[in-house]
């Protein structure tokens, strides 16, 4: 546990860097705590916001990280492309931040005790990723989700976590009110495949979402236009089908919210990058038997696994800058 918290500990270091770095354009901000650990602890949980107040309530994209606190590479991308795009001297810098044209919500560890524990689930045993209480069509027996033991991977839990709340409550203030804009949202994952895959919605079953078509559009526009063609995209129950994902309870809570509202012209439009990890274990047979191995590259591809994701992430996030009716 002690080197899980100095491992935090240097990661909310570097977020207040970052938010020195940006200056007047970054709000660091506690958003809530985490499940209490059986030794009586809570994890504060933070948000990073970066932009004027224009362009986070106009056109806002979201990335978050860590929902699997085994996942720390998806930190590590993550605090890495935040300094690439706000540092002014960067090739990446984003100067829509500065005009007003985007604002960027981040909360990078969204599961801090998992990352302090060096585990998947939170310190209550709930994997997050299982626990929003949508039941799957055909899940895939025990991996996608079971609520037999917090002891065992997988637990469900019996209700919203504390960071699942946090999580639903971010996005619900920072996009569900927002008018004709497009707003994508990605969650950054590791450890299955070999390939990179981009994942939509949905994953508790292979019926297509409602904005599949729009999906698909986005999904050709950074193959084709932006070169990123290493990708596997498409919806996650191409690859596997579980209960209790949060980004399905979330795309499905939004178009619920504005069922009614006749003419709503706005997208909220949840995707996961789920970094393969798994294609270098050939190189180094023996990460399979560490603990957190299968969810991270290899020693000596780290440096390149961290930045090379930064082209893809900042054509993402200025998909922002788009409206409706640019894709539709």
């Amino acid at each position: 546990m002690l080197r899980g918290l100095k491992r935090l500990n240097r990661y909310e270091k570097r977020l207040l860097r970052i938010a020195k770095l940006a200056g007047k354009l970054a709000k660091l901000k506690q958003i809530g705590f985490s499940r209490r650990t059986s030794e009586g602890f809570r994890f504060p949980i933070y948000s990073l916001e970066l932009g004027t107040d224009q362009g986070l309530t106009k056109h806002p994209v979201g990335i978050t990280a860590a929902v699997h606190g085994l996942e720390t590479i998806g930190i590590q991308i993550l605090l890495d492309f935040l300094e690439y795009v706000v540092h002014p001297e960067s090739t990446g810098y984003l100067p829509e931040l500065k005009k007003g044209k985007l604002g960027l919500v981040v909360i990078p560890i969204v599961n801090p005790g998992g990352v302090a524990a060096k585990t998947r689930s939170n310190p209550g045993g709930v994997d997050l990723m299982r626990n929003s209480g949508i039941d799957a069509v055909k899940p895939l027996p025990f991996f996608g989700g079971q609520k037999f033991s917090s002891k065992l991977p997988y637990f469900r839990g019996h209700g919203l976590e504390p960071e699942s709340r946090i999580l639903f409550r971010t996005m619900y203030e920072k996009f569900f009110e927002v008018k004709n804009a497009i707003m994508p949202v990605l969650d950054l994952h590791s450890g299955f495949g070999t390939v990179d895959n981009v994942w939509w919605p949905y994953a508790y079953t292979q019926e297509p979402c409602e904005d599949t078509f729009l999906y698909r559009k986005l999904a050709s526009h950074l193959r084709e236009n932006c070169g990123h063609l290493h990708f596997s995209y498409g919806p996650q129950s191409e690859s596997y089908t579980t209960h209790g994902d949060l980004w399905d309870k979330f795309y499905d809570h939004y178009r619920d919210v504005h069922s009614d509202h006749s003419g709503w012209d706005a997208k909220f439009l949840p995707l996961t990058l789920e970094v393969g990890t798994w294609s270098d274990i050939k190189e180094e047979p023996m990460k399979i038997f560490s603990k957190k191995g299968i969810f991270r590259p290899a020693e000596h591809n780290k440096r390149d696994t961290l930045t090379r994701y930064r082209g893809f992430l900042r054509d993402f996030v200025r998909i922002g800058l788009s409206q409706p009716k640019d894709w539709i």
